[in-house]
């Protein structure tokens, strides 16, 4: 677990990506959105499809450029490096895409896949770098002998297991994982996850973790941020999110993990949302939960509500804040 008092090695403020779609108006993936991650530490990041997880991670690798606010890595501000800091950030943060074969090219070699990121650099010659991205396959899981394949000779999850050498090969501090096991099987899955958790204690890795599966955040983050149409609204530990949650939207979404005890399923609290998603483009300035909301009162349509601490180390964006705190609710 990363010390609290450190400074973070990823600081997130006021992160904006606005999308114009033709005449129609401006879509905001990403509204406002600020939080850190301390390094060593897995932040997940969690909403349904569409809510802005996956536009916020692309920013954070440079991959969109934000429409305002600002990403820190160690203190710095990224829009603002030289040449060779630009190059440096690069370097130290990948990412490990949802799909594992779209990601990959299909005309080159797993080694050259591999090696591709560590020659500009100059991190290691041609015959070093071979050696290199073999033994980053044994060390994800694959025999030194799978190198000179290409993608499409591989499943699923060993072409996964190859994005993650990939991600590796110019020695990251920090890697977002866009939902990375979410098009592989069940039973694969564990095995990337068990995978991603080895690598983290044994390279001292940090993760920012990109997901919609509640159960498989809880799993492996330090600390969970809940997205809604753009929005962070909660925003704690896992353990203290799971077992307390405060957000009526993190409440709902808690109440529809199954619990694999029959009995326990039966009598657990379910939380049911009515009210239809307000439209993706020109959203007003408001709560954009006010529509689906069972607490929902006039303070709510007074302007779209910041984060803030309820308790220690947990913080939500609710006008409701107060009564919502009273008002305990245990999953």
């Amino acid at each position: 677990m990363p010390d609290a008092m450190a400074q973070p090695l990823l600081d997130v403020r006021g992160l904006k990506k606005y999308f114009t779609v033709g005449r129609r108006g401006t879509l905001k993936a990403v509204n406002g959105v600020s939080f850190s991650i301390r390094s060593g530490e897995t932040f997940g990041l969690v909403g349904e499809s569409g809510c802005g997880k996956t536009t916020a991670g692309r920013v954070i690798v440079r991959l969109y450029e934000p429409t305002e606010g600002a990403v820190y890595y160690r203190g710095k501000d990224i829009s603002r490096l030289a040449r060779r800091e630009a190059a440096e950030y690069t370097h130290n943060v990948q990412m490990i895409f949802q799909d594992p074969y779209a990601s990959l090219d299909p005309r080159m070699t797993v080694e050259a896949i591999i090696a591709e990121g560590m020659r500009p650099r100059g991190m290691y010659s041609r015959g070093e770098s071979r050696d290199k991205a073999r033994e980053l396959l044994s060390r994800v899981g694959l025999s030194p002998e799978h190198a000179q394949r290409f993608p499409h000779e591989f499943s699923g999850g060993q072409r996964q297991r190859v994005g993650v050498a990939r991600a590796l090969a110019v020695n990251p501090e920090l890697i977002v994982c866009d939902e990375p096991v979410s098009a592989l099987d069940v039973s694969i899955q564990a095995q990337i996850i068990n995978l991603l958790r080895k690598l983290q204690r044994e390279l001292g890795l940090t993760y920012l973790f990109i997901a919609h599966d509640l159960s498989l955040v809880k799993y492996v983050s330090d600390r969970v941020g809940v997205m809604y149409m753009g929005s962070l609204v909660e925003v704690a530990s896992a353990e203290d999110l799971y077992r307390s949650p405060l957000h009526p939207y993190t409440r709902a979404l808690l109440s529809a993990i199954p619990v694999p005890n029959p009995i326990e399923e039966r009598g657990r609290r379910r939380v049911l949302l009515e009210g239809d998603v307000p439209p993706p483009l020109n959203t007003p300035d408001q709560c954009l939960f006010l529509g689906r909301c069972p607490h929902a009162t006039d303070r709510c349509q007074q302007g779209m509500p910041q984060l803030a601490q309820a308790r220690e180390g947990h913080w939500v964006a609710c006008a409701m804040n107060e009564e919502l705190n009273v008002d305990a609710y245990t999953i």
